[in-house]
């Protein structure tokens, strides 16, 4: 899994909570939040209306090397659902209505609920005052594709409705292991909201993730690293250790002056 699909998804949860009709109840990666069967139908745990979000198929594809950090495409899906066990009461009628927009609990009013929660969704990862909007954009470069579904069935009385939304995206690249993180780039300001988070399962995740990358290696092991090169390749680059250092420790060459005969001047060469 890589550190840009995880930020994506996590800045996609926390961009939409409390942006919603179904307020803080978004679910990052749920186990069958919205759960199809195999004989097509849906059922749920859930005893609230709710988002869940997590992450489907990636693919990279027209590579030509070996880098494994390129992160190419990648499905971000977002499910809605709400079935007829998380209305409520009107006391003073009776009628079972949808929690947050008080309209009875229907068929057509569950379809109307969940698309006013997917313009929601949409409105929230839009937002130019909302943060972890902000970081979740900046952690892909376009939308590809969007595709929007709908699903509900009432076989085992529940009568569930359901909406998924699944947006390709193309995600930035990750970075490699002994590079430095740039403090103004997506990924840096979301490390940074995690370590000042007050959960701390966030703050316990965002120090896994900075114990595998960051660093200050040669900027030859970075290039290595990042184009999956062979040691003789980075050396026909003119970079990294010489062939006869086995322990590759050889330092970068910086700045140096050779001195030409007949031409007087030393020459300066980097």
């Amino acid at each position: 899994m890589s550190l840009a699909r995880i930020a994506l998804r996590i800045a996609a949860v926390e961009a939409i909570k409390g942006h919603t009709l179904v307020g803080s109840k978004v679910l990052d990666s749920p186990n069958g939040a919205l759960d199809i069967a195999a004989d097509g139908t849906m059922r749920t745990d859930e005893d609230r209306p709710f988002v869940s979000v997590y992450t489907d198929n990636g693919t990279v594809e027209g590579m030509t090397g070996r880098s494994l950090v390129d992160n190419g495409s990648c499905v971000l899906v977002i499910e809605a659902g709400i079935s007829m066990a998380m209305t409520e009461t009107d006391e003073q009628t009776g009628v079972s209505q949808i929690v947050g927009v008080a309209i009875p609990a229907s068929d057509q009013n569950f379809e109307f609920f969940l698309d006013l929660v997917q313009r929601q969704i949409i409105d929230a990862l839009s937002d130019p005052d909302n943060e972890w909007a902000e970081i979740y954009r900046g952690l892909h470069y376009r939308v590809t594709k969007v595709e929007i579904g709908g699903k509900r069935n009432s076989d085992d009385g529940q009568r569930l409705a359901g909406h998924q939304t699944r947006i390709t995206v193309d995600l930035i690249d990750d970075p490699v292991r002994g590079e430095p993180i740039d403090p103004g780039t997506p990924l840096a300001r979301f490390f940074a909201m995690l370590d000042a988070s007050a959960d701390p399962v966030y703050q316990a995740q965002a120090q896994a993730m900075l114990d595998i990358v960051g660093g200050s290696d040669p900027d030859w092991k970075i290039l290595q690293r990042r184009h999956g090169m062979t040691a003789a390749e980075l050396l026909a680059l003119g970079r990294g250790p010489i062939a006869q250092d086995e322990l590759r420790e050889t330092p970068e060459f910086i700045v140096g002056a050779v001195e030409v005969d007949g031409v007087g001047d030393e020459r300066e060469i980097v």
